[in-house]
């Protein structure tokens, strides 16, 4: 077990290296003159502990607290997780592909948002103005029914043959079944047919907005996809860990039971 100065001196390590194009005067650079008690809880927790624990990429660690921060709506935490995946590489584009993506999951309002952020914090940089200037050309399909057919290869590929039955019988296909047939469509037929996210990187977008919205049964469902598309118990734990740093630690739990019991199921 590192001792506190290990979880500091880690810490202060990746500071030196995500927050190169951090801007002065954000709120939390106020925070030592409030309390240094505060300070010190963040930096040995989260950015000593939470974000350098082993069982999951980093990239995909900045992926699920972008997510978090999406479903919580705090404008200054996003910007600066947006900063910190550009940091560790990501596209403009990879950035606003978790957007897209969670449009289904959570909601309008929250993606809006997190898109403008996302667009004020890609202007502070020419490079990534840059490449945000070059926009994935998208394979838009024509007809509902061609997009109703490649997500059903997509979510057999990903998920299994299961996923399709499971999606059929629905409460929504069943009293709005015009409307879930939209979002079926456009869900699996396009959104997860583009190329700015990996499989793996959708589901863990999907995974943790489903735990920070407190949709418990069907983040149970999805820790199954999770499984069916190759990700580790461990890595399942590890997004759920992480995001609950940023939404809170009871709803890591509230995960971690559901995740338990269909790991009890599958015997792993």
């Amino acid at each position: 077990m590192d001792s506190a100065a290990d979880l500091a001196r880690k810490a202060a390590n990746l500071h030196a290296f995500i927050d190169q194009y951090l801007p002065q005067g954000r709120l939390t650079g106020a925070l030592p003159d409030i309390s240094t008690d505060y300070v010190k809880l963040q930096e040995e927790v989260m950015w000593g502990g939470v974000w350098q624990a082993p069982g999951l990429e980093v990239t995909l660690r900045s992926m699920a607290t972008i997510a978090a921060q999406c479903c919580n709506g705090w404008e200054f935490g996003l910007q600066h997780q947006i900063r910190v995946g550009l940091s560790l590489g990501m596209s403009p584009q990879k950035v606003k592909g978790i957007f897209l993506q969670l449009i289904f999951y959570a909601g309008i309002p929250a993606t809006v948002s997190s898109l403008a952020q996302a667009q004020r914090v890609i202007n502070e940089r020419p490079v990534w103005q840059a490449e945000d200037s070059e926009p994935l050309q998208a394979d838009w399909l024509a007809s509902v029914e061609e997009k109703l057919e490649r997500g059903r290869q997509i979510r057999s590929r990903n998920w299994g043959q299961q996923a399709g039955a499971d999606l059929e019988n629905t409460l929504s296909h069943e009293l709005a079944s015009e409307t879930a047939t939209l979002v079926e469509a456009y869900n699996f037929g396009e959104v997860w047919a583009r190329g700015d996210l990996t499989p793996k990187e959708r589901t863990v977008c999907i995974l943790v907005a489903l735990m920070c919205r407190g949709h418990m049964r069907q983040l149970r469902e999805h820790v199954g996809y999770a499984l069916e598309l190759g990700m580790s118990k461990r890595e399942i734990c590890e997004v759920f860990s992480q995001a609950g740093w940023y939404r809170g630690w009871p709803y890591v739990e509230d995960a971690l039971e559901q995740a338990d019991a269909v790991f009890t199921e599958r015997g792993i």
